[in-house]
């Protein structure tokens, strides 16, 4: 009667370790909107200890060459709830802080890009992902867990955005050197 019981819940727990296996492997394949891109770093931000987001940089060569350089792709996986207001507000203050190196001059232009953002980028929570890809002298589309968010057609947004983290003037310099791969 034992032998029965357990070849029983071996056959039960197969499916399930299986399943599971599978399931946590594919949570660490890149997303479909990075498709055709190659990784060139990750690495995660912090706040006074506390997990905020994982930040992964993707570029068509595998290698960060600018923020003009080709197609990039940034997904950030949120670790704490915030809301799309604090995103756009957070938005706001790194653009006026970097608006001399990014050469963000138009205050009309920004907040315009501002307003659309606000009306793309959901309120995430833990496990959460926004994905920004940004074409060439193109558009900019958004990602979230379920698919696509929306597109910001100018395309001085992306690069504009992206400097946020990847600019050598970055409130993160720590992130931005594990994102470009220079750590």
């Amino acid at each position: 009667m034992r032998r029965h019981v357990f070849v029983i819940s071996l056959i039960v727990a197969l499916p399930v370790l299986f399943f599971g296996a599978v399931s946590s492997a594919v949570a660490d394949e890149p997303p479909a909107p990075v498709a055709g891109l190659v990784e060139v770093g990750r690495g995660e931000l912090n706040w006074f200890g506390l997990g905020v987001y994982d930040a992964h940089l993707y570029t068509t060569s595998g290698r960060f060459e600018g923020l003009q350089s080709g197609r990039i792709a940034l997904e950030i996986r949120y670790e704490r709830d915030i809301s799309s207001e604090q995103l756009v507000e957070t938005t706001r203050k790194e653009w006026r802080r970097l608006a001399g190196s990014l050469q963000l001059n138009d205050p009309a232009r920004k907040e315009t890009w501002l307003e659309a953002v606000g009306a793309i980028w959901p309120d995430v929570s833990d496990g959460d992902r926004i994905i920004t890809v940004v074409e060439p002298d193109g558009p900019t589309r958004f990602f979230g867990n379920a698919g696509a968010l929306g597109v910001i057609d100018d395309p001085e947004f992306g690069p504009a955005l992206l400097g946020i983290w990847l600019h050598p003037e970055t409130r993160v310099a720590d992130l931005r050197a594990e994102l470009i791969g220079s750590e």
